[in-house]
């Protein structure tokens, strides 16, 4: 089974708020979805091309953030803090 984009997205965004530097590895996603990590990896460099999503190297792990603009549901409700204290922000 092929994960679509939007689940993608969503594992992404999650995996922000829950990691404690609210960072989100390749293999963070591929943890959580039906896709091997090589597939996975295409599809959010994929991702990350169309503008969907973000990504920032730190040492050899690529991490992926959602920009804020992206419309993907909230897991949490509004207003919840996600822990970005450690993360730069990304330069459009």
């Amino acid at each position: 089974m092929t994960t679509d984009p939007q689940t993608l997205l969503k594992a992404v965004k999650e995996g922000e708020m829950t990691d404690a530097g609210g960072m989100t590895t390749t293999q963070d996603v591929a943890d959580v979805v039906s896709d091997s990590y090589e597939t996975v990896a295409e599809k959010l460099r994929d991702l990350e091309r169309d503008g969907a999503i973000e990504s920032k190297t730190f040492g050899n792990e690529r991490v992926w953030v959602v920009p804020a603009d992206t419309d993907v549901a909230d897991t949490e409700p509004a207003g919840t803090p996600i822990p970005t204290d450690t993360r730069a922000p990304l330069e459009r």
